[in-house]
């Protein structure tokens, strides 16, 4: 089984980076300062396949595994990304069984799934015997889908139900904008929302993590404590932009 999915299942508590920049070098370093998966971003970010590829081999040699989220819930943007081997593919937006039952199919081969045969890298390239590639594939990667919209809380007893999915994520911003509370993540009733999705998924031993893309200490400890097993928290562009801003400020006392 795929070590970070073996993690996972277990009920470790994980913690991940967001790396936007089409930059590999980027997910390797982030990669070796310890994080557990590296979220390469391809539904907001200018990330070609060529750039994701490499992300990928990336996260490896730095010791993290890979998680990619893809643009939007249809086959044909997952399947390169899947013929890969990440670690972990993420769908957008999903916001009903029938919904994630589409994104599993497009993840499992016959007779699990509808999924299109053509590995590369994820059977090393020819190395493993198809046979035996087969047989390992279902276990080989994480498939998750995002809960990111008021719709997908009031169908997650029948999401829960559909077989292949190994966790779900919680997007905070746009389940807040699905009720007419954009970006306002903390506010009563989306907290209310998350702790429902939460208890849910706990009661039947699914995974459930949370994108917080520019958490800081305080907000990390809020979504550790409402029962988050999983976080993705932090960028690369605000580790950069948040820098570069102590640098200047260093520099401008010195030099004035």
């Amino acid at each position: 089984m795929n070590k970070f999915k073996e993690r996972l299942l277990k009920g470790e508590q994980l913690i991940g980076f967001e790396v936007d920049l089409a930059e590999p070098c980027i997910s390797e370093m982030a990669a070796a300062c310890g994080f557990d998966f590296i979220w390469v971003d391809t539904e907001h970010q200018a990330q070609d396949y060529e750039t994701v590829l490499n992300q990928i081999i990336a996260c490896k040699a730095g010791g993290a595994a890979s998680l990619v989220r893809v643009p939007q819930n249809e086959p044909f943007l997952a399947k390169r990304v899947l013929e890969m081997g990440p670690d972990g593919i993420i769908f957008p937006n999903v916001n009903s069984a029938a919904e994630l039952q589409k994104a599993m199919d497009a993840c499992l081969y016959p007779p699990l799934g509808k999924r299109g045969f053509g590995p590369k890298r994820a059977c090393g390239y020819g190395r493993i015997p198809l046979d035996e590639y087969i047989k390992e594939a279902p276990d080989a990667m994480c498939r998750f889908a995002q809960i990111e919209h008021i719709d997908a809380v009031n169908d997650l007893d029948n999401m829960l139900k559909v077989k292949g999915c190994d966790g779900f994520i919680v997007g905070p911003c746009d389940l807040s904008g699905s009720i007419g509370l954009l970006n306002q993540t903390k506010h009563p009733k989306v907290v209310e929302l998350m702790k429902t999705v939460i208890a849910k998924c706990q009661k039947v031993h699914k995974p459930i993590g949370v994108a917080a893309a520019y958490a800081g200490a305080d907000d990390i400890r809020f979504w550790k404590d409402l029962g988050f097993q999983f976080i993705s928290s932090g960028t690369d562009t605000a580790a950069i932009i948040d820098r570069c801003k102590e640098q200047v400020k260093v520099m401008s006392e010195i030099f004035n």
